[in-house]
């Protein structure tokens, strides 16, 4: 039986390598401006060795982590078919977690391949723009996405498969 992978890890796999080696190596640098250049530079003390460590691996964490999801937003928007590099560009430059949470806000659904040409395709599309194959089962009167299976459109009333005009229901006895 072969393990299973998460939702999550396959969506954290789609961070490019150079994304990866970046973050390695922004976390290596933070290190080095902790442990080397900032208690060589200061002209006053600074916190015990303990703390001090702690800060320093907590600040590699927090940038190492900043990269990584900068690098996620970069392949996701890709994926999604919008501007990654201004994304990018707005992440970066907007004050933190700003950005971030604005691309997640922002961010377009995920694309579809067309079953026949593989071409890229909206959830809400109802035709390929590309081979004009149809999507999925919309309603002969008005249009409207439904659901394979149902009786009558959810929408206009009308029954699936019939011409006519859909059947009001009965006004209760005035009495």
């Amino acid at each position: 039986m072969t393990p299973r992978r998460s939702h999550f890890m396959e969506e954290l796999g789609i961070i490019p390598v150079g994304w990866i080696v970046a973050a390695g190596i922004s976390a290596v640098w933070v290190e080095i401006l902790f442990h080397v250049l900032i208690p060589k530079w200061a002209h006053h003390d600074l916190p015990r060795e303990p703390w001090w460590a702690l800060i320093g691996i907590t600040g590699a964490i927090l940038t190492a982590a900043m990269v990584l999801l900068t690098g996620y937003i970069y392949a996701d928007a890709k994926r999604r078919d919008m501007h990654a590099v201004l994304w990018v560009l707005l992440v970066i430059l907007i004050p933190k977690p700003i950005g971030y949470i604005a691309y997640f806000l922002l961010r377009k659904p995920m694309l579809q391949r067309c079953p026949k040409c593989g071409a890229p395709v909206e959830a809400s599309f109802h035709f390929c723009p590309n081979c004009s194959i149809a999507l999925g089962v919309a309603c002969a009167g008005c249009g409207r996405p439904m659901a394979a299976g149902f009786a009558c459109c959810p929408y206009c009333g009308k029954a699936v498969g019939s011409m006519g005009p859909p059947v009001a229901p009965s006004a209760p006895a005035a009495g």
